[in-house]
């Protein structure tokens, strides 16, 4: 779409907003809009949000229902609708939004529907701090596991698993805002598969601890070894994030063969209860290489 320019006065030039993206976004004579210069592209964007509303029956899901009515605050709906046909239904519902739906609360619920609406506004500038505290909670649910594993301290363990749901809530708060389209555009997709890959890895350390506390299981020190490098790969991963550079960029790469090359050896020699945990710490290390692709093309 091309657009002339236009001079007004003797510095003055102006360029006119197309009309089909005016009326999608509801601006008005008068309103202000936000503009960006970044190089040789030029961002206008709106921060007048019009609210989004969604109606939808769900009494044909059970299994599925926990991850739809997931997948609707993170779509971004500012008001949920939704009807359903049994108690257990009710209590799915209930208990996802009140884990992960951070700034969504019940406003009515009827004997066959609930309507959940927004009541305090994502807002952009939130989303650089909730990041963060994502992959710091993260490290810690990292670093915590390694030193409650090799201590035998089982009941600690199986606490850890119960910070998977600060995880999920950060990381679905994130992907809210980015859905939304309250976020630097240009990084949209990479931040979004940033987000959606550090919570897998979440998952695998909630799994690894499970694993253990149920069986209590004592693994071995190449293990405990490997278990350590592991979570050291994330936590470059994360100063790499934060302060991206080729040198950093480069001593990441080179860590990823060696450690998993070292996690496939592990296999073929250990018991069978450090296999679960070992397989597990090949995903995650698989997972945090993988967010490079997404981080690069962010620095670009």
């Amino acid at each position: 779409m091309k657009r002339k320019v236009i001079q007004l006065a003797e510095k003055t030039l102006v360029v006119s907003l197309p009309s089909k993206w005016v009326k999608q976004q509801g601006i008005k004579k008068g309103e202000e809009v936000d503009v960006e210069p970044k190089n040789n592209t030029l961002l206008i964007s709106t921060q007048s949000f019009p609210a989004e509303q969604k109606k939808t029956d769900v009494s044909g899901l059970n299994v599925m229902l926990g991850r739809y009515v997931g997948a609707l605050y993170k779509a971004g709906y500012d008001s949920i609708e939704m009807r359903f046909k049994t108690k257990e239904q009710l209590e799915t519902i209930q208990n996802i939004l009140m884990r992960t739906c951070i700034g969504l609360e019940i406003t009515e619920q009827g004997s066959r529907h609930i309507i959940a609406k927004e009541i305090s506004k994502t807002e952009p500038e939130e989303f650089e701090g909730v990041l963060r505290r994502l992959f710091l909670f993260l490290i810690s649910v990292a670093e915590d596991s390694v030193e409650a594993i090799k201590n035998s301290r089982f009941d600690e363990v199986e606490k850890i698993t119960l910070r998977d749901d600060n995880i999920n809530r950060f990381a679905d708060f994130c992907r809210r805002i980015i859905n939304k389209k309250r976020y630097d555009k240009l990084k949209e997709s990479p931040l979004y598969f940033i987000v959606e890959e550090l919570e897998k890895v979440g998952d695998n350390y909630r799994d690894i601890c499970r694993h253990v506390s149920e069986n209590h299981v004592k693994i071995s020190r190449e293990t405990e070894r490997i278990f350590g490098e592991t979570n050291a790969f994330l936590r470059e991963f994360y100063e790499l994030f934060y302060n991206f550079d080729f040198p950093r960029l480069e001593k990441f790469g080179s860590k990823k063969k060696p450690l998993t090359l070292e996690i496939r050896n592990a296999v073929m020699k250990a018991g069978k209860e450090d296999i679960p945990v070992l397989i597990h710490l090949y995903s995650i290390t698989e997972g945090v290489f993988d967010m490079n692709g997404p981080l690069i093309a962010m620095n670009c």
